[in-house]
Parts: structure tokens; C-alpha cells; sequence
């Protein structure tokens, strides 16, 4: 990690301008404070895109983000790409730009430059923490981006956070089942046909009871037909983070 953060602090002086790509659905949660305040302390501008926007179940008009600028995209979709290129443009006078993109893992960092770009430059995985070094992108005749990887906070241990906004790998988890629960508690709060279309089962109130019928229903058993909740949290974990299971 210490080697991932000389590589944004290069980042930051090296850029005219800087983006930090949160996930839409946690904006909040996926803001690095201290990259922020980095960034502030060289003057540099900051502009805030809120990616995986398709994974939203509310319409972004409705959505109030007090962060600004800041710009809703899917780079899935290839939704808010042309808005930010002409913010890229008017937000300074520097010829040729670089622009450099920060923020957690998986947030979709790599996958927003490829988008702008049109084509596969900056290499991509659903593996939190894929990207490792910095690439420095031509996107334009006047704009280059420098890829950087993910880095968390310097203080920040929290697993269940990390899995729940999708910046963790499902599988390096050391305490899945609880991560799982609470899933299928905020799903069976906000609506349980979520958990029922999914998986099939008749969710209980008790989190672990549904665990157990998510089990059994597609034979994740160990010895003597008892219930792998180790693997049925995974499996649910990784719902989660692909944007299968949408609260």
C-alpha cells in the first residue's frame, strides 16, 4: 500500500486536473478523504463522477449529490462520457490536459478511461485492486489520463464495509457469513421478493435461516447434508458486488 500511495501523490502533481470515480450507489462511503485533502493542499480541481450509474434503482434526477461538480456515467453503458469531456475542456486552459483518475478499488477507474477512449486501453477486471501501476492514456488530441490503482484510506480496516461497497474481493474475505447476513437483512428490510426472485426461497426475518435456504436450495452442502455458509455467503457477497442482488 505505501507504494500505491507514492505512485497518486506522483499522480497528483503530475495532473491539471484531477477525477474521483465513486460507485453511484455509495457515493459516500467510496470518497477517499485523504486523497481529497491531498488535492486540495496543490490547488489542483477535482471533479467527482459517480460510475456504475446503471446499477441505480432510483432516476438520477432524483438523486441530490452535494459534491461538485460532479458527473453521473456508465461506463458500461457509455452514459456521461461526452458531458465530461467537454468539463475536462472548460474547467482549465491547460494544452495538452492530463487528467488524473483516483479513487477505491473497483470503482471502475480503468473501465471509465476505456469508455472515454472507445477502446480497451487501461486493462480492466471485476477483481478488486486489478490495476497495480500508473498508465498514462492518450484519449484525445488534448487530453491524456494517467490509470492509477485503487488505494483505501491509510486507517481503513474495515472488511464489511470494503465487500459491501464492492472494493474487496469476495473470495479474500476472512468473515463472509456475517457480511452475507447483513445483505439479506437490508434486502429483506427494503423488500423481500429481492431475495425471493434471486435465489428462489421464501426468505425468513432471521438472516441466517434464509442463509440456510439459499444453501440447501442449490445443494451447497458439506458433510452430512448440513448447509457451506462459508460458500452460500459468497456466492451472495459476490451477487452483491457484480450488481446481480440491487437493493
Amino acid at each position: 500500500m505505501p507504494s500505491f500511495w507514492k505512485v497518486v501523490k506522483q499522480v497528483i502533481e503530475e495532473s491539471d486536473v484531477l477525477i474521483e470515480v465513486l460507485d453511484a450507489r455509495f457515493p459516500e462511503e467510496t470518497r477517499n478523504k485523504e486523497i481529497e485533502d491531498k488535492i486540495k493542499n496543490r490547488r489542483k480541481p477535482l471533479i467527482y463522477i459517480l460510475n456504475k450509474s446503471d446499477l441505480l434503482k432510483e432516476k438520477i434526477k432524483d438523486i441530490e449529490i452535494k459534491l461538485n461538480p460532479h458527473i453521473f456515467v456508465s461506463a458500461k453503458d457509455n452514459l456521461g462520457t461526452t458531458k465530461l469531456r467537454k468539463l475536462l475542456l472548460d474547467i482549465t486552459e491547460a494544452r495538452p490536459l492530463t487528467v488524473g483518475v483516483l479513487g477505491y478499488p473497483n470503482t471502475g477507474k480503468s473501465s471509465l478511461i476505456n469508455c472515454l477512449k472507445q477502446r480497451r486501453s487501461a486493462l480492466t477486471s471485476p477483481t478488486p485492486g486489478f490495476t497495480k501501476g500508473m498508465q498514462k492514456i492518450r484519449i484525445s488530441r488534448h487530453i491524456y489520463l494517467i490509470d492509477t490503482p485503487g488505494v483505501f484510506p491509510y486507517l481503513e480496516k474495515d472488511e464489511g464495509k470494503h465487500a459491501l461497497i464492492n472494493v474487496k474481493d469476495y473470495r479474500k474475505l476472512q468473515d463472509p457469513e456475517s457480511i452475507a447476513i447483513k445483505i439479506l437483512d437490508n434486502a429483506y428490510e427494503k423488500n423481500p421478493k429481492i431475495i425471493e426472485e434471486l435465489y428462489k426461497v421464501k426468505p425468513k426475518e432471521d438472516s441466517e435461516k434464509t442463509l440456510e435456504l439459499i444453501a440447501r436450495k442449490f445443494n451447497w452442502l458439506i458433510k452430512k447434508g448440513n448447509p457451506n455458509l462459508d460458500l452460500t455467503s459468497r456466492k451472495i457477497i459476490q451477487d452483491w458486488q457484480r450488481g446481480k442482488l440491487i437493493l
